[in-house]
């Protein structure tokens, strides 16, 4: 398997913790200095991250569509859209977002650094929101 591959295969197994929400997968998938970014500014470590499933978030529909992965070195930066069917704390977050996400060579093995988050994603065409008229 090519290290490509191998990294593609680490963000499916993270894919498949959110959507299953197996709170226990992430112990073998992000390092213990992982960095989470939320689209909103908040962050998590390790622990918060698995935390989130161990609570009342629940992902109807999770996928990374379109990964694109470049090397540097021991690590590989994937940069993809993130899109969710999710409910929480009462509240559906169903959107897409840009993720970037870290992963960092050990060996055989990789794990996930960091993920950042940004959005949520709008039609290109459409001007930003600092550029829109207020009413």
């Amino acid at each position: 398997m090519s290290s490509e591959e191998r990294v593609l295969d680490l963000v499916d197994r993270w894919v498949q913790a959110e959507l299953n929400g197996d709170a226990d997968a992430f112990g073998d998938l992000l390092g213990d200095d992982f960095a989470g970014i939320g689209p909103v500014g908040f962050k998590l470590d390790k622990q918060q991250w698995a935390g989130r499933h161990r609570g009342d978030l629940k992902n109807h529909h999770f996928a990374i569509l379109d990964p694109q992965v470049r090397f540097h070195g021991d690590t590989a930066i994937v940069s993809g859209v993130q899109e969710q069917r999710t409910s929480v704390r009462g509240h559906e977050v169903n959107d897409s977002f840009r993720v970037t996400l870290v992963a960092v060579g050990q060996g055989d093995r990789w794990l996930i650094a960091n993920i950042q988050l940004s959005g949520p994603l709008q039609d290109p065409s459409a001007p930003p929101p600092f550029a829109r008229e207020r009413g």
